[in-house]
């Protein structure tokens, strides 16, 4: 194994963004009126560089394979990602496109409002990836599938057959875009080539069919996930490993921006997978990196090192209901 292949490592494929963030201010500002903020800062962003961001914060070799515009703030991300400690070779830069980019504006007690641009990103394929960027014995995950629409599902397929073939273990994320015209289809014939699929509950609604956590997690395993991990945002977590169904609750922690919780869920199980714990571990781990996540401005800026995760889970109480998965699978129980 070459020091390019490292056992234990992350590929991350797929959307690769810059986020523009502001902090919170009293209102929006009226029609040409500039309203002053204490500081607005630009973030990697996006499903995939937000999990690999996160998973490099928390002590995994990560590498990521995606598109960038050839443009200044392209630059200004891939400068970031050298500090970072990012292997960047699988990145792509598109001449002529602008690097994908998204405004955060938050307004105190209120959600957050997104203006976006998916610009280089939306070029990406797939195609062209490193083979040398696919671990051994490590995790290939895909982050922003379906939102990307010029990715071909047969170079996906392939580099997913490769990461098998060196005993990797795949984690799918899926991201629909409102009022869109995907095929949910694409994304339920990649499932039997996916061991553990993380979709939110709405995302899961829409590919099922199905309002209750535990008909969706069911519907998409019988699709061919190995296990189904429905996130629920402020409800917790629903899962299915075949095994045992598995439902958490939320940390309790001092809010700063959620942005980007869902991808730090993420980056937090597939830590676990790495460590080769058990399931239920694995989503302690990941709802407690979630949660830090949200304690500082931007999408993984409160993540921390790997113990004083470990060390969170230790000192804080989440709530956990565990049940042994019916024998009989055809009706959710």
């Amino acid at each position: 194994m070459s020091a390019a292949e490292p056992a234990g490592a992350v590929l991350c494929l797929g959307d690769m963004v810059a986020d523009i963030f502001a902090t919170p201010v009293p209102r929006l500002p009226q029609p040409g009126e500039m309203l002053l903020a204490d500081r607005v800062a630009v973030f990697p962003g996006g499903n995939a560089l937000n999990t690999a961001v996160a998973l490099r914060r928390l002590g995994a070799q990560v590498a990521i394979a995606g598109s960038i515009g050839a443009d200044p703030l392209g630059d200004v991300l891939l400068a970031q990602l050298a500090v970072i400690g990012l292997d960047v070779r699988g990145v792509q830069r598109q001449p002529g496109a602008n690097t994908a980019a998204t405004l955060i504006f938050r307004v105190e007690g209120e959600d957050r409002r997104y203006v976006h641009s998916l610009g280089a990103a939306g070029r990406f394929t797939g195609e062209g990836v490193p083979e040398s960027l696919i671990p051994h014995h490590g995790i290939v995950f895909v982050g922003g599938y379906l939102k990307l629409a010029a990715w071909r599902d047969e170079a996906l397929v392939a580099t997913l057959e490769q990461a098998r073939q060196r005993h990797c273990k795949v984690v799918l994320n899926v991201s629909i875009p409102r009022a869109s015209d995907v095929q949910m289809e694409r994304c339920l014939r990649l499932l039997p080539h996916v061991d553990v699929f993380v979709p939110n509950e709405d995302e899961a609604h829409l590919l099922t069919g199905e309002r209750r956590p535990a008909a969706q997690a069911l519907a998409l395993r019988q699709a061919g996930a190995g296990s189904v991990v429905i996130t629920r945002g402020p409800g917790g977590l629903y899962a299915d490993d075949s095994c045992r169904l598995i439902e958490l609750g939320v940390f309790s922690v001092p809010l700063v921006d959620p942005s980007g919780c869902g991808d730090c869920f993420t980056a937090g199980l597939i830590m676990g997978l790495l460590q080769e714990w058990d399931m239920l571990r694995t989503l302690e781990f990941a709802s407690a990196v979630a949660a830090l996540g949200a304690t500082a401005l931007g999408c993984t800026s409160g993540v921390p090192a790997l113990e004083e995760v470990l060390r969170f889970v230790e000192e804080n109480d989440i709530e956990v209901l565990v049940r042994p998965a019916a024998r009989e699978r055809g009706t959710p129980p």
